[in-house]
Order: C-alpha cells, then structure tokens, then sequence
C-alpha cells in the first residue's frame, strides 16, 4: 500500500496542471470554456529576492488569492476543487521539508551548467517559496486531503479533472474505445486545461491505447508533449513563469528562458523531433471542431 501511494504521489506531482506558480482562479460556473478561462488567472507576483516563511504571508497577495480559492473550493466549485488540489499537489512536498527543498534546488544552482539555468532555478524556487507558504500558512498537507479534492472536481463534471483520474485509477484501465470517447470529449471541449491533462496522462504512460480514428493523435513517446504545446497554442499561459515552463525546470531539470513550447524545443535532440512535434501539434488542432479551431485566436488566462 505505501509503495502504491509513493507511485500514485508521483503521478500527481508530474500531473500538477498545473504545476508549481501562479494559481489565482475566480470563479468557474458551468463546464464552458468561458468558465475555464476565468477560473486560471495568473496569482500575484512575487516579490523579488524574498523568500517568505508561514509567518510573512498572512495578509500577502498570495494568501488573500490562497484564501478565496479554498472558499470557492469548499462551496462546492469543480473547477476551484482542481486548482486546490494542484495547488496541495505543488506543495506537498515542500511543505513539510522547507529546508531541505530549498538546499536541494540551491545544490542545483550551483552545479548548473549554464548561466541561464542558474538564474531561472533561483526565480523559480522563490515562487514556490512564496507560493507553499501563503497554502495552509505552510502547514503540512495530506496526501488523501488533495485526493479527495481531485474526486469532487471530477464527480463535479470538471473535464481536467476527470481527464487527471485516469493516472489516479489505472485500473481497470481504459479500453481503446473508452479512450477513444475521452480524447474526442477532450478535443470538443475547446478546453486548454484539459488538452493540458491529456498530454500529462499521455506523458506518464507513453501515449496511450486510443481506437481509431484517433490512434495516431496519441501513440508513441512525443504524443504527450504534442498534446501539451498543442493546449498552449489554443491560449493556455505557457509562458517562462508559468506552471508548465516552471514544472519543467522544477521537476524535469528542463531549465530554460522562454516559454514552455520554446523550452520543449530545446529539449528536443534534433530537427527531425522538432519537425515531427509540429506534426503532430497541427494534427491535433485540425481534429478539433470548427468552432474550437475558430476559438484559437481568443485569449486564455488558463493558469491560475
């Protein structure tokens, strides 16, 4: 059973959809994509060169954002029970062990191999810093507390969420035709986040088992990332301070300036990749629905 958990901890964390910064939502109604766009405004910025502890937040921009969030959350708002939950999930783990993360990320700073990656780490962990702080004044949180808030947003009818349990629960696993549903509800939602989510549950399996005609948009290792950037190019905020940009860093080591498309790039060992990534990215919009392809050009403030 612990071995279970410690797997299923870590697929949340690469699941944090969002990801480790800026989660300031307002209010999500119904399951529209209007609604997803309001429910991911981008939280406070930090304040440059600080690292708040617990005692330093009560009355910060951050808890202010963290407090009406949990409001939101525990009226029963699926889409305010998501962004609670990855905001427990980004903290989790430095919640508990301030120091130590903080030594961690600091070992990394100094071993970086580029200038760049330096930099970006260090911004990246005072956010966190700030972040974890204003969430439960920086109280330890529970493993079972974020995943009962994943399963009220998903019993809820938030689609990233629902998309997010199929990582929760492996098993039974989804047949290919179940897959096939889910992906077409996805690409019919017009929905960024849970574009996002797909990718991310792709990611952890390397792709997955979709019955035709959408098993080309989700076999093989670039299927994940594809579905990532392609969330990205329909308005979701991936940029350099974003929670996809900073998971890469955070998590991944993938620490460079630029936004998380820019980064994916970078990462990639060869033309060819990049070549195929971009495929595969149009592929995806152009199995989207007239209307959710009209909508490209539209804003998203889809991180909160």
């Amino acid at each position: 059973m612990a071995a279970k958990r410690t797997f299923l901890a870590l697929a949340a964390t690469s699941l944090a959809l969002a990801a480790w910064l800026t989660w300031k939502p307002t209010s999500f109604p119904a399951h529209t994509a209007q609604a997803e766009t309001s429910a991911h405004e981008p939280a406070p910025p930090i304040t440059a060169g600080s690292s708040q502890r617990p005692d330093s937040t009560k009355t910060s921009p951050q808890r202010a954002w963290f407090l009406a969030l949990k409001q939101r959350a525990d009226a029963g708002d699926p889409a305010s029970q998501r962004l609670l939950a990855q905001a427990y999930d980004r903290c989790m783990y430095i919640n508990p062990n301030v120091e130590q993360y903080k030594e961690r990320i600091q070992r990394s700073i100094r071993s970086a191999e580029t200038e760049e990656k330096a930099t970006v780490l260090g911004y990246l962990l005072q956010h966190a810093l700030q972040e974890c702080a204003a969430v439960e004044d920086g109280a330890p949180i529970e493993w079972e507390d974020m995943r009962l808030l994943y399963a009220q947003a998903a019993q809820g009818g938030d689609l990233p969420a629902r998309v997010t349990e199929t990582v929760f629960n492996p098993q039974p696993a989804l047949s290919k035709v179940q897959a096939a549903a889910l992906l077409e509800e996805v690409l019919a939602s017009n929905d960024p986040a849970a574009m996002f989510a797909l990718g991310d549950a792709m990611g952890e399996f390397f792709g997955m088992q979709v019955a035709e005609p959408y098993t080309a948009l989700a076999d093989g290792e670039l299927a994940g990332r594809a579905w990532q950037v392609a969330a990205c190019r329909m308005g979701l905020e991936c940029g350099p301070e974003s929670p996809p940009a900073s998971r890469l860093c955070l998590l991944q080591g993938w620490c460079y300036e630029g936004t998380f498309e820019q980064a994916t790039r970078r990462r990639l060992g060869t033309d060819a990749e990049r070549e195929a990534l971009d495929r595969r990215v149009e592929a995806i919009l152009r199995a989207m629905p007239p209307a959710a392809t009209l909508s490209r050009a539209l804003p998203f403030e889809a991180w909160g």
